[in-house]
């Protein structure tokens, strides 16, 4: 025999998971609305780049419409594009404090989401993306510069970025009669010579 009320507690069950994902406090414009509580018709038959329009509807209660009229659908603007295609500013990443900017093509994996939770897109809002390095030790380009141009001679430069032996080298050749202090002063500034963790300056 069929338990009724087992099959009404694990439904309510279920809805309360479902409700769980997606709680909203009281009437708000449906422009603020999240993704996650809203059923959304997106078409990938559009060019990229292309703003389109959406038919989208509350998952659970209603929201303000443009003129503070409480709806359940309502319409949706979003640019023509996957998520993955998102630019970097607008997306959530994690960090990856091991990565060294001279390994592994300057790139790392990362696991990305979508920074704002009403914005639209195609396919999967969470991904993998290859991000560039961006691990800095706290070394500046300006200090490394200064250091290079005034105190090059004796490797004060080299040892600043961590490259302990080429600094000894420096200093035992007098800056390599002037002529490798010139060169590091032009490769700092071009940005050719970082610090030796393999880490970027910071601004």
């Amino acid at each position: 025999m069929i338990n009724v009320k087992l099959i009404i507690l694990i439904f309510s069950q279920c809805l309360c998971s479902i409700h769980s994902q997606c709680i909203i406090i009281g009437l708000i414009p449906c422009n603020q609305i999240p993704v996650k509580c809203l059923d959304c018709s997106l078409s990938n038959d559009c060019t990229y780049g292309e703003q389109i329009s959406s038919t989208c509807r509350m998952l659970n209660g209603t929201c303000l419409n443009n003129i503070r009229k409480p709806v359940q659908s309502f319409k949706r603007l979003y640019i023509c594009r996957y998520c993955y295609q998102t630019s970097l500013d607008e997306l959530t990443c994690t960090p990856n404090l091991a990565c060294r900017h001279h390994q592994n093509s300057n790139r790392y994996k990362s696991n990305c989401t979508i920074t704002d939770d009403t914005q639209l897109c195609l396919g999967q809002r969470k991904f993998y993306r290859n991000i560039q390095c961006n691990w800095t030790s706290g070394r500046k380009k300006s200090n490394a510069l200064l250091s290079s141009i005034f105190l090059g001679g004796l490797g004060f430069d080299r040892f600043y970025l961590g490259h302990i032996k080429e600094g000894f080298g420096k200093i035992f050749s007098f800056g390599g009669l002037g002529i490798w202090t010139l060169i590091d002063a032009v490769l700092i500034a071009c940005g050719y010579l970082t610090p030796d963790d393999g880490s970027v300056y910071i601004e």
